[in-house]
């Protein structure tokens, strides 16, 4: 292997592929893999926009930001910007990605339908709407900055790692201030948060703690796939341990299991025998530590004991959020086709309600005042799963058609591969518990498929023979 992150991604890029194949290449597919000669820090000044984004990624809690669905990140923004200042570029990227940016406008013609049967929300409708445009920045951001304009990975992961390892620090500062019960410290970072857990637990920079698998194991994971850089793989372990010993959050126990589990799955070569049965020592030692973080981690014991409805209070929040939306498809077959429309969460909630309500109290839902709060939603009302946001919105059809566009995308470019399918699985269970749209992991997933270093990397990449 060579012995940085770009020399990877250069001799991934330039190994050898069969000519018939050569001509199915897009930009895109081999800027990622240019010679380090080619590859600069910077092409104009406008590319510090690409790197304060990248320098912004943990940064989604604070008062900075303009609050989106149950977050306020800055990186959007400044990839919004990024893009836009970079018009002339824009016009690649659009004809390399089109599915993709033409999809916004499906999704209009489809919101039609709700929006003449049931309400017209304004407000909601543009954050949903700005949320998917601000997606597309970001891959729209990743393809100018790399496939048309060639910047340099390494400085690039060397700004992520940096800004991760900043917010770690951040994590451990407020976790002595919280055992030291400093007041003063704990009152300055509760005043920069949106949502403010930090006189519970540490929160990093994260609008949530609960998010902080979203980041590792939606960004920093995939960014290792694709780059092999070590930074990275002491950074994301460290990380994840970090936020459990020191009671950051309950998901990230469940999330770094089942990350770790996929990356076991992605990374041994079952044709080796001592490999296969490293596989199934490391799947054990996963279920054995899941076990033990049962029996020792008080929120887990009770979510085994109690059942997630009644085990605790945030997770049957979480529950009935998309509970009450999924119960209003069960009952109303032409919206779940076809959606409620765009910024009629809060409609298809208000009628999914009484139901929801009526099943969870029977199956032993302990109610607190957040679901009491969704008899009557406002309308910026959230379900805190892109699943249950984005078909409640726009419907199944929609949903499915979003599915296999992603599919046909890699197949399109030949990109299947365990690894990929290893990625898949773990960026579609991350989205189950994060509903923005603007969030990175999809877009990114969607750029790499079709860069050239990406199935170079993921099918040259040494696996655990032992």
């Amino acid at each position: 292997m060579s012995n940085t992150a770009s020399e990877r991604l250069t001799s991934a890029g330039t190994s050898s592929q069969p000519p018939a194949q050569h001509h199915t290449f897009s930009a895109a597919q081999t800027a990622l893999s240019a010679p380090l000669t080619q590859q600069q820090l910077a092409r104009d000044p406008s590319d510090i926009l690409f790197y304060i984004a990248l320098a912004m990624l943990p940064v989604d809690g604070t008062l900075l930001g303009i609050p989106l669905p149950y977050w306020t990140p800055l990186s959007p923004w400044f990839f919004l910007a990024y893009a836009l200042v970079n018009w002339r570029y824009l016009r690649l990227t659009l004809r390399a990605y089109l599915p993709f940016f033409l999809f916004p406008v499906l999704l209009v013609v489809t919101s039609i339908y709700g929006w003449q049967t049931v309400a017209v929300h304004t407000n909601a409708i543009a954050l949903s709407f700005v949320s998917i445009l601000l997606g597309l920045s970001c891959l729209a951001s990743l393809d100018i900055a790399f496939a048309r304009k060639r910047l340099s990975v390494r400085a690039s992961v060397t700004v992520v790692v940096c800004t991760y390892w900043f917010a770690f620090a951040v994590g451990v500062a407020q976790f002595i201030a919280l055992k030291l019960q400093s007041d003063a410290t704990l009152h300055y970072f509760a005043a920069m948060m949106y949502r403010r857990y930090i006189r519970i637990r540490p929160q990093f920079l994260f609008a949530e703690p609960s998010y902080i698998g979203m980041h590792l194991f939606g960004v920093l994971l995939p960014l290792f796939w694709l780059t092999r850089d070590r930074r990275l793989a002491v950074l994301i372990p460290v990380f994840a341990a970090g936020a459990i010993v020191i009671g950051s959050g309950t998901r990230i126990i469940i999330d770094s299991a089942v990350a770790l589990f996929l990356w076991l799955l992605s990374a041994v070569n079952f044709r080796n025998r001592k490999a296969t049965w490293g596989f199934v020592a490391g799947s054990s030692a996963i279920a054995a530590g899941g076990l033990l973080a049962v029996i020792i981690n008080p929120r887990l014991n009770d979510l085994a004991t109690r059942g997630v409805l009644a085990g605790d209070s945030s997770m049957s929040a979480r529950i009935f959020h998309m509970l009450a939306p999924m119960w209003s498809w069960k009952h109303d077959p032409s919206h779940f086709l076809f959606g409620w429309g765009a910024g009629n969460i809060s409609e298809a909630v208000r009628d999914g309600y009484a139901g929801a309500r009526q099943w969870f109290d029977a199956h032993g839902g302990v109610a607190n005042s957040e679901i009491n709060g969704l008899a009557n939603p406002p309308t910026n009302t959230f379900t805190m799963s892109a699943y249950s946001s984005f078909i409640t919105e726009f419907g199944i059809v929609m949903f499915a058609l979003l599915v296999v566009m992603l599919l046909v995308h890699v197949i399109k470019h030949h990109a299947w591969n365990r690894t990929t399918v290893c990625w898949l699985v773990l960026t579609a269970y991350l989205y189950i518990q994060f509903e923005s749209y603007a969030f990175y992991a999809l877009w990114l997933l969607i750029f790499a498929v079709s860069s050239g270093c990406f199935r170079a990397s993921l099918h040259n990449h040494k696996t655990i023979s032992y």
